[in-house]
């Protein structure tokens, strides 16, 4: 991991400092965000020695956080953020202080929610890309499904849903020839897919537009989330 040194004083000159740091934050969700070194551990920083502002980027968007989100916490003008993002600016001491003590303050109250582990359905349901529309058909009458994810060589390709099969339906073609067409050819997109140690909120913003949310480990999936499993909270 990079770092970079030299805040500059109000008068010009320059000075190594290092700030005083929150304590650290759980290293498990840390990881899942892939946070620097430097912002997890409990070891102070090295003398001379500060965090990478190529990671101000990141490590926002990880957290969900809007430029303008950022700045208020920071309290600073999104403008000062929108600098620092595409290196337009060198920043004071204490604006690289309150930016990155906002992003960890950030990351320790994310942490302290619920996680998408404890509310996954383990076991997912799922449909062969290349099987008939007919055999989804019956897969989701079997299991009671409104949709599911479309698998192929074990790994999501799309996704399969009662809309999509009534508005086939609807359009007016033969049925017989509905039930002959393959899955592949009239899936949606894939459900959008979360790590394992995300917090619930971030799934629950994604099930406001999609019907379902995969959950990974390792980039293998391992569970599913729909609005049903939110109620796992209650």
């Amino acid at each position: 991991m990079a770092f970079v040194a030299g805040l500059h004083d109000v008068d010009g000159t320059s000075r190594n400092m290092v700030p005083s740091w929150p304590r650290p934050i759980g290293q498990s969700y840390a990881m899942v965000l892939k946070i620097p070194a430097g912002i997890c551990t409990a070891c102070p920083f090295p003398v001379r020695m500060m965090p990478d502002l190529e990671e101000v980027p990141r490590l926002r968007k990880a957290l969900g956080l809007t430029q303008t989100a950022l700045a208020r916490l920071a309290n600073v003008s999104q403008s000062t953020i929108v600098k620092i993002e595409k290196k337009q600016m060198n920043p004071s001491y204490d604006v690289v202080r309150r930016v990155m003590t906002s992003l960890q303050a950030e990351l320790r109250r994310q942490e302290k929610k619920a996680l998408v582990e404890q509310i996954q359905t383990r076991k997912v349901q799922y449909v062969e890309a290349k099987i008939p529309l007919a055999t989804a058909v019956d897969e989701m009458r079997h299991w009671k499904f409104s949709q599911m994810p479309v698998m192929h060589n074990g790994h999501p390709v799309g996704s399969i849903s009662d809309k999509v099969i009534n508005n086939l339906i609807l359009s007016g073609k033969d049925p017989k020839d509905l039930a002959r067409i393959r899955v592949d050819e009239v899936m949606e997109p894939a459900f959008p897919q979360v790590d394992t140690k995300a917090p619930v909120e971030l799934a629950a913003s994604l099930l406001r537009h999609y019907n379902a949310v995969l959950v990974t480990a390792k980039g293998e999936v391992t569970g599913i989330v729909t609005k049903s499993d939110l109620m796992k909270l209650l």
